[in-house]
């Protein structure tokens, strides 16, 4: 098993050194077939320290939140999508999650996480949401395999399981 950036996975897959991958689903490749897997629910947070924590959500402005400096993904994925659409400005770079959260938690930095990361944060009082109804977006996350040569038989029964399990 592998932690990597989706173009790592993605190109690992495509040139046969991993045999499957896991990937937010983001831009398409012809030469490999996805299966979808499961949804994370994205917010931004902020942390304690922040200006904007703990300001009641009715007092809080799209606009004061797009003044906030911002943490995104440094690579092309939904993250990068959703930074376009929702008109963010990025100040800081990270290439995974756990650095995202490392710098909202600083007080210092807005940023993207999945719901379920978030939560314990949330229950100890030290991140929350910023208008979540409108920064927020779903990813959905596919398991990805090469379309040629196809997969071999112990990994379309892993694929199998994989997906049957995220039904």
């Amino acid at each position: 098993i592998h932690v990597e950036p989706i173009n790592a996975i993605e190109r690992g897959v495509m040139e046969g050194r991993y045999q499957l991958g896991v990937i937010p689903d983001h831009r398409p490749s012809a030469s490999l077939d996805y299966y979808p897997l499961f949804d994370e629910q994205m917010y931004l947070y902020c942390a304690i320290g922040h200006p904007l924590f703990d300001t009641p959500e009715q007092k809080v402005s799209a606009a004061q939140v797009r003044k906030c400096r911002y943490v995104g993904i440094g690579y092309h994925s939904p993250n990068m999508e959703a930074t376009r659409k929702l008109r963010l400005k990025r100040h800081a770079t990270a290439h995974d999650q756990e650095a995202v959260a490392h710098l909202v938690a600083s007080g210092r930095y807005v940023g993207f996480l999945p719901d379920h990361y978030a939560a314990p944060f949330i229950e100890k009082g030290m991140m929350q949401a910023l208008l979540p109804s409108i920064f927020e977006y779903q990813c959905q996350f596919s398991a990805i395999v090469r379309r040629s040569p196809p997969p071999s038989r112990v990994v379309d029964t892993l694929l199998d399981i994989l997906v049957s399990e995220h039904q």
